[in-house]
């Protein structure tokens, strides 16, 4: 056992949800999750690593992310606190059916923080929804922009009837209407 793993194991034992930030062999910085076989995720820049590493730290309820020099020594370790997301009626699904009807030009990036998932996350969702044909997908050079197809029905059996214009519709008209900034207000929270 090295240095490095003696230190992770260790950690461990005063904080079981944990990630580290470490050194890659093979060039740039990881983030790895003790005990895991394989890294969580690989980035290019240190600090591209802590943000993924609070990220999936604050959607798994918390915890400690414990960032390590070159060397294997801690240089930094920070307390994480779990994201704070109300109850609601609407699936995440359903945030981000709302979401895209709101502010169709957005980000993943963006709907991601929206809806508080991590981006990743928010892609599985944004393919599902299209493959359930309930969002469209169009894509200019590198930009995705997205649209909601009003005329698209719900899949569950007790609603199936019901298209996304009578139960969306009037709520995004009314939001709008309200707070014609949204999409900004959204965009800086």
């Amino acid at each position: 056992m090295n240095g490095r793993q003696a230190l992770v194991k260790e950690s461990v034992k005063s904080n079981p949800n944990q990630r580290h930030v470490v050194h890659h062999p093979d060039g740039g910085w990881a983030v790895v999750k003790p005990r895991a076989e394989r890294v969580s995720s690989r980035h290019d820049t240190q600090a591209q690593a802590q943000t993924r590493s609070k990220e999936i730290l604050s959607h798994d309820g918390g915890g400690e992310s414990v960032t390590h020099r070159r060397d294997g020594s801690v240089r930094q370790s920070d307390a994480v606190q779990p994201v704070q997301v109300d109850w609601s009626l609407l699936s995440t699904q359903g945030h981000a059916l709302f979401y895209i009807a709101l502010c169709p030009d957005s980000k993943v990036k963006d709907i991601a923080r929206a809806i508080g998932r991590t981006e990743r996350q928010a892609w599985s969702i944004v393919k599902d929804l299209t493959s359930r044909d309930m969002i469209r997908l169009r894509k200019n050079g590198r930009r995705h922009h997205f649209s909601v197809n009003f005329e698209a029905t719900f899949s569950h059996p007790t609603i199936e009837e019901l298209t996304l214009r009578s139960a969306m519709k009037g709520a995004v008209e009314q939001v709008r209407s309200e707070t014609p900034d949204i999409c900004e207000i959204l965009a800086a929270e």
